[in-house]
């Protein structure tokens, strides 16, 4: 007879307090103000680059760490998200949540561009 094997899911994931530099792994509020900030930075900075082949190409990889670092620190503000209250959490991360499809687009985007311009 075949015993029925019920699996359940460990939503207990032990993830690491420390980066792999030793540095203290930021909390959900501290994710979210970076996010913003480098959302702000990059907003600033974007227009600075000009129209030359080399400048374009430094303007890519320059959006490509930028989107990088918000899709990281999102993933990094969701795992931590017991740490606010759920209304404060919605609340502060709504736009967010709302940046992150278009953060992997603009990582593609940027990719594809760096690679047609090698070749």
């Amino acid at each position: 007879m075949l015993q029925k094997i019920k699996m359940k899911f460990n939503s207990n994931l032990n993830f690491p307090q420390e980066s792999i530099l030793g540095f203290k792994i930021l909390t959900s509020f501290q994710s979210s103000i970076s996010c913003y900030l480098l959302l702000l930075f990059g907003k600033i900075l974007n227009p600075k680059f000009g129209f030359s082949q080399i400048q374009i190409l430094t303007g890519s990889l320059f959006n490509i760490i930028l989107n990088l670092s918000i899709v990281i620190l999102i993933i990094n503000l969701i795992i931590k998200r017991r740490e606010v209250q759920k209304i404060s959490f919605i609340f502060l991360n709504s736009f967010l949540f709302i940046y992150f499809p278009l953060a992997v687009y603009f990582i593609f985007k940027y990719m594809k561009y760096l690679i047609l311009s090698f070749f």
